[in-house]
């Protein structure tokens, strides 16, 4: 049972488990790329559904704490060796381990470390070299954004659920429990980001459920009821009046159009009747952008079936008429086509960002500038046990730690 044990926490704790996983949803979703265009959308559903890959990725991040254990105990292994604590030091600890027949007396290679710059502790049969500043804690830091990272995917994967709405200028936002805030207006703005050129905003006014006033925009996503909102596509709602010759009466509907940017189609039926209209907007010559200044003229076609009966266009809040049709636009307003998210694993890769971008402004100067370099040095009855160990530097480092056991080696007892 003990070898059992051990085995499966040698694998749990094994660095080959990340890249091994990796490799096979790689293999995946090169297979699932031969099938759709939506890979990674696929992959993602075909993850869901399938126990063996979900209890797969897991093992990631309970790799990672396994790895957290092992680097935690193996520091405090090294400090208890350093303070003295050990009578000898475990095999693994230290990148060099060294026997040499020779006196324990360690007054000058205390001076000679000092000499070079470390900070030395002695104790009886210890002698504790260091210098620099260990990346132990970073170490940790990243190993808790790996966890972070494939827990918040996991449960993305498992439990995250997705609702897309139009949110209106003008209307309640919608919710899934309803009585959301009134959306008093969406807008687009010039940004001077350095990667986004524009801003969307949506703000919302407070609801009767006791929400406060809320300002969504793009990126980050903000959290409203539970939900993060995350804008997708720019459109229009529209109030359309058509009448033709031999209808009774004019048809009035209000219908989404996703005709932004401009050059974009879409199209609306008139219920009861063949006729259908395709939309699209006029880019205007000026070079403005029309969802911004809210000025814009639509293009039009009819068509009765598949035949075309005329083209045209009219601003918005303006009319066409033609032959005995109208067409009529009176009310116009901005459209933000809006995914309702509501997935809590969002929040665990957010935090593995913040731990990786801590992690990583920590560990460059430490490793660039002052890289830990140890030495210890045990007494072992009527021998030195030299152990060296560097995380940076390491041929200035392995020159002392050599230069050091040549001064033990000098003063190894003669032989008879």
């Amino acid at each position: 049972m003990k070898r059992l044990l051990s085995a499966i926490w040698a694998v749990l704790s094994s660095r080959a488990v990340p890249p091994l996983v990796c490799g096979v949803f790689l293999l995946i979703y090169i297979g699932i790329a031969f099938g759709t265009d939506d890979t990674l959308i696929a992959l993602m559903a075909f993850t869901r559904k399938s126990v063996i890959l979900v209890v797969l990725l897991a093992l990631i991040p309970l790799n990672s704490l396994c790895l957290m254990l092992k680097e935690t105990d193996r520091h405090l292994k090294r400090r208890r060796a350093k303070n003295g604590d050990e009578n000898d030091a475990p095999a693994g600890l230290f990148d060099e381990s060294i026997a040499v027949p020779a006196s324990p007396e360690f007054a000058e290679l205390r001076g000679r470390l000092e000499a070079e710059g470390y900070n030395c502790r002695r104790k009886e049969g210890v002698l504790a070299a260091w210098r620099g500043i260990s990346i132990f804690p970073t170490r940790l830091l990243f190993l808790a954004a790996v966890f972070c990272l494939f827990t918040g995917i996991l449960v993305s994967l498992t439990n995250r659920s997705s609702h897309r709405m139009n949110v209106v200028e003008g209307e309640p936002i919608p919710t899934a429990e309803g009585g959301g805030g009134l959306v008093e207006r969406i807008r687009l703005e010039a940004s001077s980001g350095v990667i986004l050129d524009k801003k969307l905003r949506l703000e919302v006014a407070p609801s009767t459920a006791g929400d406060g006033r809320k300002v969504f925009e793009l990126y980050p996503p903000s959290l409203y009821r539970g939900y993060f909102v995350y804008p997708r596509y720019l459109g229009f709602v529209s109030v359309i009046r058509f009448s033709a010759p031999g209808m009774q009466s004019a048809s009035e509907i209000q219908g989404a159009l996703n005709i932004y940017p401009p050059g974009k189609e879409d199209r609306l039926e008139i219920p009861g009747t063949p006729y259908q209209i395709v939309f699209s907007m006029v880019k205007p010559d000026d070079g403005s952008d029309p969802y911004m200044t809210g000025r814009f003229t639509l293009l039009f076609t009819v068509l009765k079936g598949k035949e075309v009966l005329f083209r045209g266009n009219a601003p918005t809040g303006g009319e066409f008429v033609h032959e005995g049709f109208r067409l009529a636009i009176p009310d116009f307003r901005r459209m933000v086509i809006t995914d309702f998210i509501q997935d809590y694993g969002v929040l665990l890769v957010w935090t593995a960002a913040l731990l990786f971008m801590g992690a990583g402004c920590i560990w460059l100067p430490v490793r660039v500038f002052l890289p830990r370099r140890e030495m210890v040095f045990l007494q072992e009855h009527d021998a030195v046990n030299a152990c060296s160990r560097a995380e940076g530097r390491r041929r200035t480092h392995a020159g002392v730690f050599h230069e050091t056991l040549d001064i033990l080696e000098a003063r190894r007892p003669s032989t008879p």
